[in-house]
């Protein structure tokens, strides 16, 4: 299905493309209510996206796997009111909302409600607020005729007519009104609401949170708790390994390994970004010209130990970023001033030439003068 434009949807649309296009609205935060259509459009803009991308629901969403969402380019994580509050997920989203940002990589959030009525912590809900915040409406009258001409293609006028009279919002609501009269080839009336009084609210409500109560009296929220526990430290101690394996300083994960789990979480939360800052920085000093550095003694030999040594170590991510940098300013600079030592003044050039060319007719005017003087010479003989 192609994707229907209309005043519901425009500024949700427009942002997409931006995003599309640039870095300007990062994070992109959609919200509206089900069925309005978010899912399908951040599909597509995974489709249409150039680089990387992963789309996933907030139920699959494991913070173990950080690493991996690192990795791409785009990051849509649908429906996040869905996510759990416990920890590390709240660490790990924040970090990741941060780390996107930084790199200038895509993150795109969707949700049925505004960030402000997230149940998230302040941290996270003032980064998503720092980015583009759009939101998908319910119909307007020209917004529905038009989704139910495209959607009911090929219906007489009066039959889309009579579904626009129908209490039909959403997305969802326009294909499910379409399929129905499909179905049996007329517009079916709209089933009259039931009142429910005050009392009857809330008596439902009352025994609604009495089974609440019951269920938390049987079941303690600590149960299971331990075995999650253990599960997750396993994981972080598999973490740990991988690391250390591939060179990186891994005591700030050993120092709190064994210690309370959120403590361990949040670590390695920090842990994870630190590594991929080093991945980065570690791509940016493998294209510097080292040689050329090291000949205007910008570079020493030992300081280029250091710098290899900090590549791999999370607790020196500050000061790496800062020698890199310094370091790419520089050879920046030589670079622009050796460009401008190899051009030539126009000036000068222009001289050369005019001198070339005059070399040039001296040549051949002496070249004549001989050729003359040998038939004179020849003759007199």
């Amino acid at each position: 299905m192609d994707i229907i434009y209309g005043n519901f949807n425009a500024e949700v649309i427009k942002a997409i493309k931006e995003a599309l296009e640039s870095n300007q609205v990062n994070p992109l935060y959609i919200y509206g209510t089900s069925g309005t259509g978010k899912s399908f459009l951040v599909s597509k803009m995974a489709e249409e996206y150039r680089g990387t991308s992963l789309l996933i629901k907030s139920k699959e969403f494991q913070p173990a796997q950080l690493n991996e969402y690192l990795d791409y380019d785009l990051l849509i994580l649908e429906d996040i009111q869905l996510l759990p509050t416990r920890s590390p997920v709240p660490e790990t989203l924040f970090e990741i909302t941060s780390y996107f940002k930084e790199l200038d990589k895509q993150i795109v959030y969707t949700a049925d409600c505004p960030p402000s009525l997230l149940d998230i912590s302040d941290r996270i809900i003032s980064r998503i607020e720092a980015g583009v915040i759009v939101k998908i409406n319910r119909f307007d009258k020209k917004s529905k005729r038009k989704v139910l001409n495209v959607l009911g293609k090929g219906f007489p006028s009066e039959t889309i007519n009579k579904l626009i009279d129908k209490d039909i919002h959403t997305i969802s609501q326009a294909i499910g009104a379409i399929k129905k009269t499909k179905l049996f080839g007329y517009v079916t009336p709209d089933e009259p609401e039931k009142e429910t009084s005050s009392r009857e609210k809330k008596r439902i409500r009352g025994e609604f949170d009495q089974f609440i109560n019951e269920v938390k009296e049987d079941i303690p929220e600590t149960l299971g708790g331990t075995e999650r526990e253990e599960s997750l430290r396993d994981e972080y101690r598999s973490k740990m390994y991988v690391w250390k394996m591939k060179g990186f300083n891994v005591e700030r994960i050993k120092r709190v390994i064994d210690g309370p789990i959120e403590k361990i979480t949040s670590e390695f939360v920090s842990f994870t970004m630190d590594i991929q800052r080093l991945i980065e920085l570690q791509r940016r000093y493998g294209i510097l010209e080292i040689d050329a550095l090291f000949d205007t003694s910008v570079l020493t030999h030992n300081e280029s130990k250091e710098i290899e040594e900090a590549l791999f170590d999370p607790e020196r991510v500050e000061w790496l970023t800062n020698k890199i940098d310094e370091f790419e300013k520089i050879q920046e600079s030589l670079s622009t001033t050796d460009h401008e030592t190899m051009q030539p003044p126009a000036e000068e050039f222009d001289t050369k030439k005019t001198n070339q060319v005059n070399i040039e007719n001296l040549i051949n005017e002496i070249s004549l003068e001989l050729k003359d003087n040998s038939f004179r010479l020849i003759e007199e003989y």
